[in-house]
């Protein structure tokens, strides 16, 4: 794949300030889904915030300037950033958007570089026809209904993933079986998080699993050609696919699987 950012960039579609309060970003992030913002000032990328450092921030009214919890973005691309590279180390650092800056002298934010922008490239570009077998990862790391919430997100935040399977055993069939979908956006646009220690305090049931799982999953098969789990992913607008096998879960394919093979 022969192909640089300016072919797959898009506007920067939302951004804070540095001089926004922290429950402006988090109002952001629920409305957008975004795990990461840039943070911009007149134009100029100043740094970044993401979701693991405002779930900190539990009080629902909070005088914190976002410029009191950002940092320096790891990446930046340019609009002649080689595409391969990149994606190679936004997979590497478990990034998900990259801000596009004019240079990197001229931190001026031109745009916005997805994850499921390079994917898009990728499926219009595949020659091999690889199968979601070959690159599937085989051991799943998985939640049941019946988790908090709160245990989820650090299993999340701990593996770098964006979703976890739900999963439930069943001991007639000895299969494994995909009952649903939890993903950290989901748990972002809920505002779970930010209460878990509140709730706490508070004497409140602490969120489970089940009442925010998406059912039923949306899964692809290990025969299926890589180039069409793309699509399904796009389609449906989700980072990572189930990969079951006669009912039972013997995989996952996400887009770092795709990502790694198409970029080496």
């Amino acid at each position: 794949m022969r192909a640089s950012v300016s072919d797959v960039m898009q506007p920067c579609p939302v951004f804070v300030s540095s001089h926004d309060l922290v429950t402006r970003a988090r109002a952001v992030m629920r409305s957008s889904g975004f795990r990461t913002l840039p943070v911009i000032d007149g134009g100029r990328l100043e740094g970044i915030i993401t979701a693991r450092q405002i779930i900190r921030i539990t009080s629902t009214r909070s005088n914190i300037p976002v410029a009191g919890i950002m940092f320096p973005p790891r990446l930046i691309a340019t609009p002649a950033s080689n595409l391969v590279e990149l994606a190679r180390d936004m997979v590497k650092l478990g990034i998900s958007n990259v801000p596009v800056a004019q240079s990197y002298s001229d931190k001026t934010v031109i745009g916005l570089i997805r994850l499921d922008g390079i994917l898009k490239k990728i499926a219009g570009g595949m020659k091999s026809k690889p199968t979601v077998g070959d690159i599937m990862t085989r051991n799943v790391v998985t939640c049941e209904q019946d988790d908090e919430i709160s245990h989820a997100w650090s299993t999340m935040e701990q593996n770098r993933y964006s979703g976890l399977p739900v999963t439930r055993y069943d001991k007639q069939k000895h299969k494994l079986e995909v009952i649903g979908m939890v993903t950290r956006s989901d748990i972002i646009r809920s505002g779970t998080i930010r209460l878990a220690g509140e709730s706490v305090k508070g004497g409140r049931p602490p969120t489970k699993v089940r009442s925010l799982m998406r059912t039923p999953a949306i899964t692809a098969t290990p025969s299926i050609p890589v180039a069409e789990a793309i699509e399904l992913m796009l389609r449906r607008n989700v980072g990572r696919l189930p990969v079951v096998d006669d009912g039972n879960l013997v995989g996952i394919v996400s887009r770092s699987n795709v990502i790694r093979t198409a970029c080496g």
